[in-house]
Parts: C-alpha cells; sequence; structure tokens
C-alpha cells in the first residue's frame, strides 16, 4: 500500500507449489481458516494452486482441480483481510476458470462468496450442510477394503460424471480408509482434529448410512445434500454446523443421486 491507501505491487499470478503451504497457513489463519496442512498438500498435488502476491507475500490463492476434460473443481478461494474488496478474489478465481478450459465447473460458496460466482456464471444447485460429531450407532458390516481400485475408479466416474483417476492415484494413499459395499463405496480421511467421512456412493440411503456407519470412528464430518440423511444424522450425534451452496456452471452430468457426501467440498 501507498501512502495515499491505493494498492500497489499485486500484479503477480504464479503458480502455486508444496513449498507455498506455510505461505498458505498463514494466510488461512488470517481468514480463521483452520490449518490444514495435510489437505492443502493434498489439493496441490491432484490439482493447480495460483497465489497472488503483493511483493514476497502471498495474499490470495485458489486452487482448480481437473476431472478429465470434463469438470473443473474451485476450491481454497482465499484473500488477505488487508486486501479484501478489490477484485482480487475474482481476479484469482477468473484465472483459475481459465487455466482450467472445462465446460463444467463446480464450487461450494458460503453467502459471503456466492454473489461473486453468480456474477462468473454459477447457479446454486442446492444446500449443503456439514455435521459434525461423533456418531453414535454401530457399524453396519456391509463394506470391506478395496481390492480392485480400477472398477472403483470407474464406478466413481459413471456417478461424478468426469473421469477423476488422477484424484484417485493420490486418494488411495491419503485416505485413512477407502472401503466397498455391494453398490457402493466411502472413503474417510484425516484432517485436523477430526476424521472426514467422504465420498459416500450408494444406490440407496439405507446403504450410505451403513456406509457411514462402517466409517465414523470418533470425532468426524460429513458434508450432505439429502435430508432425510441430514436428519439421520442430527439425530445420531451428529448435527449440521453450518450450511453452503454447492454451484455450478455448466451441467453436471452423472448418477448424482448416488453421491451422498463428497470427497471434500473442496472436490465438488
Amino acid at each position: 500500500m501507498d501512502g495515499s491507501g491505493v494498492l500497489v505491487g499485486v500484479t503477480v499470478v504464479r503458480a502455486l507449489t508444496l513449498d507455498d503451504v506455510p505461505a498458505c497457513l498463514a494466510l488461512a489463519a488470517d481468514r480463521d481458516w483452520p490449518p490444514e496442512e495435510a489437505k492443502w498438500g493434498f489439493l496441490l498435488r491432484v490439482g493447480a494452486g495460483f497465489g497472488l502476491f503483493d511483493g514476497p507475500r502471498l495474499v490470495g490463492t485458489t486452487i482448480i482441480t481437473r476431472f478429465g476434460d470434463e469438470h473443473a473443481a474451485v476450491s481454497m478461494v482465499l484473500v488477505a483481510s488487508s486486501h479484501g474488496g478489490r477484485g482480487l478474489g475474482r481476479r484469482l478465481v477468473e484465472h483459475a476458470l481459465d487455466a482450467a478450459g472445462t465446460p463444467v465447473a463446480s464450487l461450494y460458496a458460503t453467502g459471503f462468496g456466492k454473489p461473486l460466482y453468480e456474477k462468473l456464471g454459477f447457479r446454486s444447485v442446492g444446500m449443503v450442510a456439514g455435521h459434525f460429531g461423533t456418531l453414535d450407532v454401530p457399524r453396519a458390516g456391509v463394506s470391506e477394503p478395496v481390492t480392485d481400485r480400477e472398477r472403483l475408479v470407474k464406478q466413481d466416474a459413471e456417478v461424478f460424471g468426469a473421469d477423476r483417476s488422477a484424484m484417485w492415484a493420490e486418494y488411495f494413499d491419503f485416505a485413512r480408509e477407502v472401503r466397498v459395499s455391494a453398490d457402493g463405496f466411502v472413503g474417510s480421511w484425516r484432517n485436523t482434529d477430526r476424521l472426514m467421512l467422504g465420498p459416500v456412493v450408494a444406490g440407496s440411503l439405507t446403504e450410505a448410512k451403513a456406509l457411514i456407519s462402517d466409517v465414523a470412528d470418533g470425532p468426524s464430518r460429513v458434508d450432505v445434500r439429502d435430508p432425510e440423511l441430514a436428519a439421520w444424522l442430527s439425530a445420531h450425534g451428529m448435527p449440521p454446523r453450518f450450511e453452503v451452496d454447492l454451484m455450478v456452471r455448466g451441467e453436471f452430468t452423472g448418477a448424482r443421486d448416488r453421491l451422498w457426501a463428497p470427497v471434500m467440498q473442496a472436490l465438488g
């Protein structure tokens, strides 16, 4: 900033690398985001991160994760509190979308960010609630550890409507566990002080509940759209803490009625 309060020097958008994770964590702390070091690292391995710099200081981020040539997920859109209200978030998202070049893009938006994304052509297709707590139901025992990874990745593409094989190549090692049932699968991964449950792919509500019960272990979180699944979680120790809009630019494809929870909001 110069003496008149005019922003100067914010001219550099460059690719982020794993070496930038500490700066990303500092920026996240500035916006009261949790210190999700493992998540940042995973997303930078499976996607393309872009940082906006004011001199040497990282003042904005976004990550775009491409799934083949069909779909891209936008995430980790952050602008430093000292640099807010100057259109930098829009600049970053537009840069990421241009880099992706896919016909479909999706993201999860808070009420604060939603107006920006609407200006960029996104529309809300529903609300997603983040449920937190310790599930108080026993394991259903309908699943077993995955052995045929290729089959699972193919099933995921049919459900999500895009090839996510590159993401899965990393997720199998990143995840705490990945389990399969007769007609679906579920994963879990550790994030700071809790277990994240996702993705959850199932042919029915009953199976989705069973899969969640098979991986829930202590303090956990799962993000869901379906009101019946949300009510079940709330009744069994995992009430909602917040809601966000699932937004898309273009048209979703695939058998999305079978996708009960995402891997994480950052991945659509």
